[in-house]
């Protein structure tokens, strides 16, 4: 590939990266809902249950992630999706799995503030409150991550580039509704979820860089950045589905 060719690429990716930061999904209702409208117990019990439904693919995609790397010979792409996943996973410890701390988290806020019995993640999944579009989410997703490699990387770098805003929008819902759980026990039992994610350190904005990069690191030809502009911009698009489908049942229940 020549010189020109690369930067050719280089810059259609770039362009590709941008558009998708400025995609409708961070603008939604639903988003602008946790920031400023009061919780019910029944509109957290049915965020509860999407928000576990949606999220417990997370580890499941990385995982495939990073076997697709090994099988295709990309060294960078393994070494950080690892990186990615361990950290998931609880660098080692189960306790720290960020699926468990999620599910803790919400069922200790659930069980103090509204007085809800606690779900686990995988109950989530045959839960009467999780609808259709978050289903539809989960498949599509799926069915693009397993699809061909270039939409995989697609898919990869928009749900890691989503994930920091979701976080940060989620964190401030659960501030604002916080009335029985004292400060203390509100940061160390409930905030860590999203703290690990979106604290000091910044992981997800890390995550999203690293994804980002696998992605120019693949970028040979033409075609493969039509196949990651593809998969990332309809990930994005079914993931807007979702969150607009979402604050229709609460604005409307």
């Amino acid at each position: 590939m020549t010189n020109s060719t690369e930067v050719r690429l280089h810059d259609q990716v770039t362009a590709l990266i941008e558009g998708l930061d400025k995609h409708r999904v961070y603008g939604n209702d639903y988003f602008a809902y946790l920031e400023n409208t009061p919780w019910t117990d029944r509109a957290y019990d049915f965020h509860r249950a999407n928000f576990f439904h949606r999220t417990e693919g997370t580890v499941k995609g990385i995982a495939h992630v990073c076997a697709q790397a090994a099988a295709h010979d990309d060294r960078d792409t393994l070494v950080l999706f690892s990186h990615i996943l361990n950290e998931e996973t609880g660098n080692g410890e189960a306790a720290h799995c960020h699926e468990l701390l999620m599910e803790n988290s919400h069922n200790l806020y659930g069980q103090t503030e509204f007085g809800l019995p606690s779900l686990l993640v995988r109950e989530a999944r045959d839960s009467d409150l999780v609808i259709p579009e978050t289903v539809a989410y989960r498949e599509r997703t799926l069915e693009l991550l397993s699809s061909n490699y270039h939409r995989m990387l697609g898919v990869a770098m928009a749900l890691e580039s989503h994930a920091d805003k979701m976080l940060q929008v989620c964190r401030t819902a659960f501030r604002n509704n916080r009335k029985e759980l004292p400060a203390a026990e509100f940061v160390d039992g409930v905030e860590i979820y999203f703290n690990v994610h979106v604290g000091d350190e910044g992981v997800e904005e890390r995550h999203a860089a690293d994804a980002k990069k696998c992605v120019l690191n693949n970028c040979h030809t033409d075609a493969d950045v039509a196949e990651i502009s593809y998969a990332a911009t309809e990930t994005l698009n079914i993931q807007l589905d979702m969150w607009n489908a979402m604050y229709k049942a609460v604005a409307t229940s």
